[in-house]
């Protein structure tokens, strides 16, 4: 029995092939799987559509083989002249590419869109420079879509040059009028934002007012009362800032007088889910795009979502040659993560990262490189920590609201953790001990606060907890708090198998210092809704970093900016702060502070002055302990097979703003065989 792979011309196929029951047989990774002489049942066949590809024989030319057929049967216009007057040239990362093949990955059910988002649509307006560090500042950001940027007036104005003759993979121009269509008629829309427009496109001292655009020639404006800091980074995180108007017009009241038509062949409510139906990610393969590739089945026709290359992709190599390299793309819709660590070991996945990439998965993907035929890159960590656990000092319940507002009981059962075996036995010994707390690399470490009361010892825990007032016990030695035993009650997410492995033993730890646990292990949806509730005493999530150049929501783990994220540990508060003291309840008066200088750290525009800011409100934080945490974030990995891995970096950044491997310009991989 066999299950033919097809590949593009002169790949080689990996000779042994691991079975999904071999593989679950090791535990689901947990152990080193074993290279068997065995049939796969899964079938991967290569998309055809615009060529196969014919590896890049010979000269390479100015554009892939499968184009140039196009040219020569006068189905396409010669590639000068789909090319802009001045296209974007990329630098390969270690060699110039040829043409041809297939790029097979897959995604977790239609939920991991993201994905396809940031492998092979990373097109924003401005872009990161492969080599990010996330340093605050421009330095890192270099033009994409427009030819190049300017910021004038001290950050009020973000002037935008584009590309003359750069055009929609339709072929059709892309215009100013593009980008006018966009920010007036989508990003800025009222109907289409009940709730208010999304605070990037609105002026920093009146959020209910949106930025003007400007255009003149080739040239366009997005200009603020005040300076906006932080735009062009945002920008640069693949915030879209352009939508073909000649096509989505249609799905627009404002354009179409038949719009109810169409939302009633839909079978939708308004115009408004019209358009987000169409403009969800991969949705519509129909949609002109700048991409790469352009859809050619989308999420929801299918088991795969495929695309082919772009004919009218606005970028070179050095050479002058039109990129991409590879022909087209097959991302496969699995259900589970077991089945996607099957076919990484099984060679059946050309470049891949995340989901798959933990430290459990880690001695079955390293131990079959060989067997493979592929090698592993590192993925630096996303967060500052791997779990932090957060205690709900606004619960509804005044004695348990105010038994973990007690920063001593808080300080107690962090140093009752015993993080280093945790550390070995969760984490495979990859990590350090480490609270929720930036990490060397931001602006605003700390050190300090990384480090306090992660020391293990069971007797400061228990002089913490007695400082706190929980001395009487029961027969048990359970710590009592109003004749009741002390128990808290943690709201784990089944996403974070780590946490509840580790959660195993830190309802050790604790009861050994009097204070029983209580885990609730549940789906994602049923925590947020616990959560947001303010139903939650305690939950567990990855902690997250300190942004300099902050949107409205962000930076929540340090203070409750935002009432999603910040309601583990003070959700009225954060509902006070986003309603501008409307609603929830008003903080104490350090944590006011805090929020203030948060406003004021987004609309400061120089970047040192910023980041004076952002250390007051990291000094506050420590103080506060909102957080216990338990360990940096171990690095991930990611897969390449062996005959694409020449431009692939060994390293790139984990950091969600980075939207990796975008920034890594994937048009520039390419197969060697």
């Amino acid at each position: 029995m066999s299950a033919p792979t097809t590949r593009a011309p002169g790949r080689p196929v990996g000779a042994a092939l691991l079975s999904r029951r071999s593989l679950l047989a090791t535990g689901g990774g947990l152990a080193a799987a074993m290279s068997l002489s065995s049939c796969s049942f899964f079938e991967t066949s290569a998309v055809q559509e615009g060529g196969s590809g014919d590896g890049g024989a010979g000269p390479k030319g100015k554009e892939a083989p499968s184009l140039a057929a196009r040219v020569e049967a006068g189905e396409l216009p010669p590639v000068e002249e789909r090319l802009p007057a001045n296209p974007m040239v990329v630098q390969p990362l270690n060699q110039i590419g040829r043409y041809g093949g297939t790029w097979r990955s897959a995604m977790i059910t239609q939920e991991d869109a993201t994905w396809l988002t940031q492998s092979i649509s990373y097109e924003p307006m401005v872009r990161w420079i492969p080599g990010y560090t996330g340093k605050p500042g421009t330095e890192e950001i270099i033009p994409n879509i427009c030819e190049s940027f300017e910021e004038l007036d001290d950050g009020r104005v973000f002037q935008f040059t584009l590309r003359r003759g750069m055009r929609w993979s339709d072929g059709e121009p892309l215009t100013v009028e593009d980008f006018r269509f966009t920010f007036e008629d989508v990003l800025v829309h009222p109907v289409m934002h009940p709730t208010g427009v999304y605070a990037l496109w609105t002026n920093p001292a009146d959020e209910n007012k949106p930025a003007r655009f400007e255009s003149e020639g080739d040239v366009i404006r997005y200009v603020f009362d005040d300076p906006k800091p932080g735009f062009l980074e945002e920008l640069a995180a693949n915030t879209r800032l352009v939508w073909p108007k000649h096509y989505m017009q249609q799905f627009h009241a404002d354009y179409n007088p038949d719009i109810d038509q169409l939302v009633e062949q839909a079978g939708l409510n308004d115009w408004v889910q019209l358009w987000e139906a169409h403009t969800e990610v991969a949705t519509d393969a129909d949609v002109p795009t700048l991409d790469a590739w352009m859809l050619t089945s989308a999420l929801g026709d299918g088991t795969h979502v495929t695309a082919v290359r772009n004919p009218y992709y606005w970028k070179v190599d050095p050479e002058g040659s039109q990129l991409p390299y590879i022909e087209d793309i097959r991302s496969e819709l699995l259900q589970d993560i077991e089945v996607e660590l099957l076919k990484i070991v099984n060679g059946e996945i050309d470049m891949q990262m995340r989901n798959f990439g933990t430290i459990r998965n880690l001695p079955v993907v390293a131990d079959n490189q060989e067997s493979g035929g592929y090698r592993m890159f590192t993925v630096t960590p996303q967060g500052v920590n791997a779990m932090v656990i957060g205690f709900n000092q606004t619960l509804q319940d005044e004695g348990k609201a105010a038994m973990y507002a007690n920063k001593d009981f808080r300080v107690g059962l962090s140093h009752a953790i015993n993080r280093q075996r945790i550390i070995d036995t969760v984490y495979a010994g990859q990590t350090k001990p480490w609270q929720c707390a930036p990490m060397e690399t931001s602006p605003v470490y700390d050190e300090e606060f990384g480090t306090q009361f992660t020391e293990y010892s069971p007797e400061k825990a228990n002089q913490a907890l007695d400082a706190a007032g929980y001395t009487e016990k029961d027969g048990e030695g359970f710590r009592l708090r109003d004749g009741e035993r002390v128990t808290v009650s943690v709201l784990v997410p089944s996403s974070f198998p780590d946490h509840i492995d580790a959660f195993e033993l830190i309802k050790q730890d604790w009861a050994a210092v009097g204070v029983d646990t209580n885990v609730q292990t549940m789906a994602e949806t049923l925590y947020w809704e616990r959560v947001e509730a303010n139903q939650a005493e305690a939950g567990t999530w990855t902690g997250g970093g300190f942004e300099v150049r902050a949107t409205q929501g962000s930076n929540h783990y340090y203070l409750p900016s935002n009432p999603r994220g910040s309601s583990r540990f003070g959700h009225t508060w954060a509902l006070w702060y986003r309603s501008n003291g409307a609603e929830g309840e008003e903080p104490p008066a350090d944590v006011k502070r805090q929020l203030e200088l948060f406003d004021q750290m987004r609309v400061t525009y120089d970047a040192d002055e910023a980041t004076a800011l952002g250390k007051e409100i990291i000094a506050i934080a420590k103080d506060r302990f909102f957080y216990i945490g338990i360990c940096t974030e171990a690095n991930s990995y990611g897969i390449v097979r062996n005959d694409m891995e020449v431009n692939v970096p060994d390293e790139m950044s984990g950091i969600n703003a980075f939207q990796p491997p975008g920034p890594t310009n994937p048009e520039q991989y390419f197969f060697t065989a």
